[in-house]
Protein backbone atom coordinates (compact mmCIF):
# COMPACT_ATOMS: atom_id res chain seq x y z
CA UNK A 1 0.00 0.00 0.00
CA UNK A 2 2.80 2.30 1.36
CA UNK A 3 4.53 1.96 -2.50
CA UNK A 4 0.89 2.92 -4.31
CA UNK A 5 0.80 5.94 -2.19
CA UNK A 6 4.41 6.82 -3.34
CA UNK A 7 4.29 6.32 -6.68
CA UNK A 8 1.40 9.31 -7.07
CA UNK A 9 2.99 11.79 -5.10
CA UNK A 10 6.04 14.12 -3.37
CA UNK A 11 7.52 13.08 -0.41
CA UNK A 12 9.24 16.11 1.14
CA UNK A 13 11.05 16.71 4.24
CA UNK A 14 10.04 19.65 6.00
CA UNK A 15 11.68 20.75 9.15
CA UNK A 16 9.97 23.41 11.62
CA UNK A 17 10.79 25.77 14.19
CA UNK A 18 7.48 25.47 16.85
CA UNK A 19 3.99 24.36 15.23
CA UNK A 20 4.12 26.77 12.32
CA UNK A 21 7.70 28.13 11.55
CA UNK A 22 8.94 26.36 8.25
CA UNK A 23 12.70 26.67 8.60
CA UNK A 24 13.60 23.73 5.90
CA UNK A 25 11.24 22.61 2.87
CA UNK A 26 13.93 20.53 0.97
CA UNK A 27 13.14 20.32 -2.42
CA UNK A 28 9.61 21.06 -2.39
CA UNK A 29 9.90 24.84 -3.28
CA UNK A 30 12.24 27.50 -4.44
CA UNK A 31 11.11 30.25 -2.72
CA UNK A 32 11.91 30.90 1.04
CA UNK A 33 9.09 30.76 4.23
CA UNK A 34 8.79 33.56 6.37
CA UNK A 35 10.31 31.96 9.30
CA UNK A 36 13.32 31.44 7.06
CA UNK A 37 13.64 35.20 5.77
CA UNK A 38 13.47 36.25 9.61
CA UNK A 39 16.20 33.50 10.26
CA UNK A 40 18.40 35.03 7.56
CA UNK A 41 17.99 38.39 8.69
CA UNK A 42 19.01 37.14 11.97
CA UNK A 43 21.61 35.72 10.78
CA UNK A 44 23.52 37.81 8.37
CA UNK A 45 22.23 41.30 9.44
CA UNK A 46 23.09 42.36 5.63
CA UNK A 47 24.02 41.61 2.37
CA UNK A 48 26.39 38.18 2.26
CA UNK A 49 28.86 40.08 -0.71
CA UNK A 50 32.48 40.85 0.83
CA UNK A 51 32.68 44.78 1.81
CA UNK A 52 28.66 45.44 0.88
CA UNK A 53 26.07 46.23 4.31
CA UNK A 54 23.14 46.47 2.05
CA UNK A 55 19.93 45.96 4.87
CA UNK A 56 17.51 43.09 4.81
CA UNK A 57 15.07 45.27 3.15
CA UNK A 58 17.51 46.05 0.09
CA UNK A 59 18.48 42.01 -0.03
CA UNK A 60 17.24 38.76 -1.50
CA UNK A 61 17.69 35.02 -0.49
CA UNK A 62 19.65 33.78 -2.22
CA UNK A 63 20.36 30.08 -3.09
CA UNK A 64 24.06 28.81 -3.18
CA UNK A 65 23.87 25.91 -4.78
CA UNK A 66 20.97 26.76 -7.08
CA UNK A 67 17.79 25.36 -7.00
CA UNK A 68 17.58 23.68 -10.33
CA UNK A 69 20.98 22.55 -9.92
CA UNK A 70 19.56 20.33 -7.22
CA UNK A 71 19.79 23.05 -4.36
CA UNK A 72 17.73 22.58 -1.14
CA UNK A 73 15.96 25.44 0.64
CA UNK A 74 17.60 25.59 3.98
CA UNK A 75 19.19 27.71 6.01
CA UNK A 76 22.51 25.97 5.46
CA UNK A 77 22.33 26.91 1.50
CA UNK A 78 20.80 30.53 1.65
CA UNK A 79 22.45 33.59 2.06
CA UNK A 80 21.31 37.50 1.65
CA UNK A 81 22.37 39.19 -0.87
CA UNK A 82 21.57 42.60 -2.12
CA UNK A 83 19.87 43.15 -5.89
CA UNK A 84 22.76 44.38 -7.00
CA UNK A 85 24.81 41.81 -5.88
CA UNK A 86 22.36 38.90 -6.35
CA UNK A 87 21.74 39.82 -10.17
CA UNK A 88 25.87 39.77 -10.23
CA UNK A 89 26.36 36.53 -8.83
CA UNK A 90 23.53 35.07 -10.73
CA UNK A 91 25.79 36.88 -14.27
CA UNK A 92 28.83 35.59 -12.76
CA UNK A 93 27.72 32.11 -12.33
CA UNK A 94 26.44 31.38 -15.60
CA UNK A 95 29.55 32.77 -17.36
CA UNK A 96 31.49 30.24 -15.07
CA UNK A 97 29.55 27.45 -16.58
CA UNK A 98 29.86 28.58 -20.10
CA UNK A 99 33.63 28.34 -19.84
Amino acid sequence: MLDLLLCDCDVSRVIMAGKSDVLDVGRATRTVTTAQWKALVVRDRHCQAPGCDRPPEACQAHHIVHWTRGGPTNLENLELLCWHHHRHRHIHDAQARAA
